[in-house]
């Protein structure tokens, strides 16, 4: 699963085979009882002590297990010994038994004070590289010690990352890239699709975000927008680099964003606000309660800033002014415990944002209502369940612009309403068959329906209306066999059969005045994509290899089929003929643990080709317009390593590092064959991630640089955008148990690197600083 926090481990042939659930016999039996008689008299004095064996499906024992017991004021930690035995002493509250071990899937188990456990047999399943609709377990590490590319945030490097976003956060990432380099905080929301590892960058998204299982890519055109998770609701954010369409479908070409949200374990209260330069403002909160069995909770969020005038000041006329937004966003949590392992939960939220894009005239506005339902089962014989059923209504509002050579006037070009609206649901179910196979299946389907609303004007006076859209359907079934061969060899296969239709697609134009109205009737489409997968992980003492192979795919947008746009003198043309990305690859990675898993090493190597990519195709250059189109091309290659370390150092410091080496090219496009061998626009051959943190009682810091390297802005690699260096720091400080305060710095460089050349150059904000305070009632 993304973000799985998991360490090398040691299978043996264990002596004995134990029936399911039964305790051991004979010998064994009687050393239990010894032991349970001296537990009983240290607990009186110290606690209770806690004891347990580890096996595999094999019924093998397993050492070097980790076990961490997790409670409201502390922390113990221990791991199996040879014959995969655990002992945890000094434990006097309920609290959350955790269980993790490289290729077997995680464990959580609640020890209540009360009732507490003579003796815990626990038996762990093979676990494949990743899972669908499975919560991330939290984790101090950042690099989990698989040898599959993937990272974590736990909430304490979220409040020391220094970034107020989201996705400035994720930028700590290798291989995180939006279409533009700009914050959330200040781009347009059309420009922050995602990439992972070099798949390529657009409007629409290459990777999948999910919030709690539940998609928060805008359903009309695949961005993200950020600022809808409030930053106190964030639980833990993990991250899986590499195509994962064999689980989720399209969207996930280039892997998958997952963010979890705080669950109601107990009655809690978080607020942060913070005020910075270029009045910068945020106020979040979250907070919930327990009612029995019943629980609700709500969260919210206010962001504001004015921003920054985005072009340099030697190259400013007069129509340029501050970038900035203003942000609304909330939701209400109802959830049930149904018994000891179900749980319900339905959230409605609601977002509003306006925008304001760096001229008088260039505005935008968003506005989504949304509705969320989950339950999860997790039972013992049947197996577990999982459903997510969504439904959202957006509406987009943008105005377009014509800006003069000399930036001193302006006039309104396009008045564009993109209303959408979205209804989807996924469920899986996952057991163990036969004792090696740890199996899941799943069905997903998806209703997409939408438009793009336009006013043209002309030497700002309104020429036409044109309406463009269509509805889009799809439906996946999906399903997975982890296969456990001896005691340190996994074999994983999945695949997944995916059918989505394109229909009811128009464009309508509409003159006032003078012309002739047109309307053009699009054919239906579909297409079917069959992605599979075969994974391969085998451990050794302290170190463990993988290798992947898998085939992924991508539907275009009604974004991309129906919606043209426009920034600054740049103009991209909708193509209601696109057709799906494909996309073929393989990659194998190595990890290591050193120094009792002080040190985390990890290496992987990756390669793919992408038939059919969607590209922005520039059609003709003018001094005052650029026209392109979006456009299948003949197909790219990916490339690249990654290199991740992480050490956790004396005197509470933490260090992490990454490297990513990409290298994204166009193979063939027979269109233009002068495109051929150039890179990807929006894609950097070099990143380098660095951060130190410090955590104690009562200071904690982190330090993050970002080295990004150059990459071009265009398809025919004529817009270079330099590369770059900036420093991030958050430093906090606890003035009383439930209070800290805080000072956070993002570009600490203030160089202000290139962020798009439309043509006109960009650049990111200077150096941003705010404090503020966390309130944090348990």
């Amino acid at each position: 699963m993304p973000g799985k926090i998991m360490i090398p481990c040691k299978t043996g042939h264990a002596h004995r085979h134990w029936p399911k659930g039964r305790a051991p016999s004979g010998a064994w039996a009687l050393a239990t009882c010894l032991t349970l008689v001296f537990s009983t008299s240290v607990s009186a004095q110290e606690g209770h002590t806690l004891k347990g064996a580890i096996v595999d499906s094999l019924g093998s024992f397993i050492s070097n297990v980790k076990i961490e017991f997790r409670s409201r004021s502390n922390s113990l930690s221990t791991v199996s010994d040879a014959t995969g035995n655990f002992v945890i002493p000094k434990i006097n509250e309920t609290g959350t038994l955790l269980v993790s071990c490289e290729g077997f899937a995680p464990v959580s188990i609640e020890i209540n004070i009360e009732a507490f456990p003579n003796h815990l047999d626990i038996e762990l399943r093979p676990a494949p590289l990743i899972e669908r609709l499975i919560v991330t377990q939290e984790s101090d590490g950042r690099i989990p010690a698989s040898p599959a590319s993937q990272f974590s945030l736990s909430r304490k490097q979220i409040e020391t990352s220094g970034g107020l976003t989201v996705d400035d956060l994720l930028r700590q990432i290798p291989g995180f890239t939006l279409f533009r380099r700009t914050s959330g905080l200040f781009a347009n929301p059309t420009s922050q699709g995602v990439s992972l590892r070099g798949v390529g960058a657009s409007g629409a998204s290459r990777a999948l975000v999910l919030l709690d299982g539940v998609p928060l890519n805008s359903p009309f055109g695949g961005w993200v927008y950020w600022n809808r998770v409030p930053r106190t609701s964030i639980e833990s954010i993990a991250v899986f680099n590499g195509a994962t369409s064999d689980l989720y479908g399209s969207g996930a070409l280039g892997g998958v964003i997952n963010i979890d949200s705080h669950g109601v374990g107990e009655s809690f209260a978080f607020i942060e606000t913070s005020f910075g330069n270029r009045d910068t403002s945020e106020i979040s909160f979250d907070a919930g309660k327990k009612f029995g069995p019943w629980s609700i909770s709500a969260t919210g969020q206010v962001l504001r800033t004015s921003g920054y005038i985005p072009v340099p000041e030697d190259q400013r006329g007069m129509v340029d002014a501050p970038a900035g937004t203003g942000d609304v966003t909330g939701s209400a949590t109802i959830s049930k415990k149904l018994g000891p392992n179900g749980t319900i939960f339905v959230r409605a939220s609601s977002f509003g944002e306006s925008r304001k894009n760096g001229t008088p005239i260039q505005l935008n506005n968003t506005r989504i209502s949304a509705i969320d339902v989950g339950s999860d089962w997790n039972g013992s014989r049947a197996g577990d369940f999982s459903l997510r059923m969504y439904g959202s209504a957006e509406t987009f509002n943008q105005n377009f612009s014509s800006i003069a050579l000399d930036r001193n006037s302006e006039s309104l070009t396009n008045k564009q309403k993109n209303p959408s609206q979205q209804f989807g649901f996924a469920g899986q179910w996952r057991g163990q068959v036969l004792r090696r196979h740890n199996v899941a299946a799943g069905i997903e389907a998806r209703d997409v329906r939408g438009h793009s609303a336009e006013i043209v004007f002309s030497s700002s006076r309104p020429t036409a209306n044109v309406d463009a859209g269509g509805r889009q359907r799809t439906a996946g079934f999906f399903a997975q066999d982890t296969i456990q061969f001896e005691h340190k060899l996994f074999v994983t296969l999945g695949a997944r059969v995916d059918r989505w239709q394109n229909s009811r697609g128009f464009s309508d134009r509409f003159p006032i005045g003078v012309g002739a109205s047109s309307t053009n009737i699009f054919a239906d489409t579909s297409e079917t994509a069959f992605s599979p997968r075969v994974s391969v992980l085998r451990t050794f003492n302290t170190t463990s290899l993988s290798a992947s192979f898998y085939r992924a795919f991508r539907a275009p947008t009604l974004n991309e089929l129906y919606r043209n746009f426009r920034v600054g003198n740049v103009v991209t043309n909708a193509n209601s003929a696109l057709r799906s990305e494909r996309l073929t690859g393989t990659e194998i990675g190595i990890s290591s643990q050193q120094f009792s898993e002080r040190l985390t090493l990890r290496a992987v190597l990756f390669w793919s080709q992408i038939a059919d990519p969607v590209a922005n195709v520039t059609l003709s250059v003018t001094p005052a317009l650029i026209t392109r189109q979006r456009q299948n091309l003949g197909a790219i290659r990916v490339r690249g390593a990654e290199i991740s370390v992480e050490a956790r150092l004396p005197k509470h410091l933490q260090f992490s590092s990454e490297y990513l080496l990409t290298e994204s090219t166009l193979l063939k496009f027979p269109a233009n064959p002068s495109l051929i061998g150039l890179h990807l626009p929006q894609i950097p051959t070099n990143q380098l991630n660095l951060q130190l943190s410090y955590v104690d009682r009562q200071w904690s810091g982190g330090l993050q640089g970002r080295f990004v390297g150059r990459q071009f802005d265009d398809d025919q690699n004529v817009l270079l955008l330099p590369g770059f260096f900036t420093l991030d720091l958050e430093v906090s400080r606890r003035v009383s148990s439930n209070v800290k305060i805080f000072v956070a710095g993002q570009n600490l460089t203030g160089v202000r690197y290139a962020t798009g050349r439309t043509p006109a150059l960009t650049v990111g904000p200077p150096a941003l600083w705010r404090a503020g305070l966390r309130i944090s009632l348990r």
